[in-house]
């Protein structure tokens, strides 16, 4: 890779932004996460002319032109978009609301004051003189030129994108996974159960299929902290690849190692999930979300992913669910999810022993094993066995 240091002056990033030539959303980028906090701090720096951080913008040539991808950046370019857009007629981002059709938070922080001499100033109400400051502020920027079109092209992007990645939200190794696997039938299949892509002009939209699998995951704690509706569906799909590499295979894998099996790119090569996987999966959330309307509240059941993990897994196994004793096991989790809301001095004996290896939060195998060995005897053995103060 070749590297070019320079500085692009807003009016030219504005130029650049109007005529399509910069893609905030290439498949490594993270969605809208910076609050409006951080964008108001951003905009006071630049207009009082104080220095920010360099972007990081990576050039390729897209038919008679060249288009920059960001690197990063990308929240920062966000800010000034939203603070820009359109209101006034002498600097204007033309198609702001085309890199923001998703999120409608995002859309609402449009034209967003920010902290100055005791007042928040709009861009639409500057005047002429700052305006024309503004437009001759320079950013740092690093441009990254590839040399060749070889095949490693793609993985030397991601390895410095993660490498200067290491402020705000960093990237996860999903993140990782998506980008250098686009093609990866595995990840096409379990993708295809819980969402469908959308292309909203600039804005990539993940919009989620209405079923048992998302209705059940979207509970998890982790997937109920994210906002951002495209982030949201990256976790769902995270959990949801690592149930059915599972489903498929009855190998626990740790998440760090479906991570290098898919950027090696051996482990996982040509599989894809099969019907019977896919039939197994809906079979086992339909259950679960029987379990979850039951199940008011935050139950580490649902909420906590080591519960969470154990009990999915576990009943994805052959034989675990027939058609005869559904209903028995559908009690018996709605027992279990309820007697995990008490305190431990309030909790059997079978409930403690189960809690126990779960509260580690270990992705170790043996501590799975130790989880699915005590859930299994919770449902083999009587509903009593759930009743506080019982052995």
């Amino acid at each position: 890779m070749d590297y070019k240091n320079s500085e692009m002056k807003i009016d030219q990033l504005i130029g650049y932004l109007n005529d399509g030539k910069i893609n905030l959303s290439p498949a490594f980028q993270r969605g809208h996460v910076w609050n409006l906090n951080l964008r108001r701090k951003l905009l006071k720096n630049i207009l009082d002319r104080k220095p920010i951080p360099a972007i990081f913008l990576y050039k390729e040539a897209s038919g008679a032109k060249y288009s920059y991808n960001i690197l990063d950046g990308k929240q920062r370019l966000e800010s000034i978009i939203l603070y820009v857009n359109n209101s006034r007629n002498d600097l204007a981002v033309k198609q702001w609301q085309d890199y923001f059709l998703v999120a409608g938070r995002q859309r609402d922080q449009a034209g967003f004051s920010y902290d100055r001499k005791d007042s928040r100033t709009c861009f639409s109400s500057l005047n002429e003189a700052i305006v024309r400051d503004f437009r001759e502020y320079s950013i740092p920027t690093i441009e990254i030129t590839l040399k060749d079109d070889s095949s490693s092209s793609v993985s030397e992007i991601i390895s410095l994108f993660i490498d200067i990645n290491q402020q705000g939200v960093r990237v996860s190794r999903f993140n990782i996974v998506k980008a250098l696997c686009l093609d990866s039938e595995l990840l096409k299949s379990v993708f295809n159960i819980i969402a469908q892509k959308q292309k909203r002009r600039k804005d990539p939209y993940y919009k989620l299929i209405d079923n048992d699998i998302n209705r059940v995951i979207k509970r998890l704690r982790d997937v109920q902290a994210v906002q951002d509706p495209n982030f949201k569906a990256d976790k769902i799909w995270e959990h949801l690849l690592e149930l059915a590499l599972f489903c498929e295979t009855s190998i626990h894998r740790k998440p760090i190692d479906i991570t290098k099996g898919f950027i090696n790119k051996k482990e996982f090569t040509g599989i894809k999930l099969s019907s019977k996987t896919i039939k197994t999966l809906k079979r086992v959330f339909a259950l679960l979300n029987s379990v979850s309307r039951r199940t008011p509240g935050q139950s580490p059941f649902f909420s906590d992913y080591a519960y969470f993990y154990t009990i999915a897994t576990h009943l994805t196994r052959d034989g675990v669910i027939t058609q005869s004793n559904q209903l028995a096991i559908i009690e018996k989790l709605v027992l279990l999810a309820k007697a995990l809301n008490d305190k431990p001095r309030s909790q059997s004996s079978a409930v403690k022993r189960f809690a126990s290896p779960s509260k580690q939060h270990s992705v170790e195998l043996s501590v799975r094993d130790e989880r699915e060995k005590r859930l299994k005897e919770i449902l083999k053995g009587p509903k009593s066995n759930l009743i506080r103060g019982k052995k």
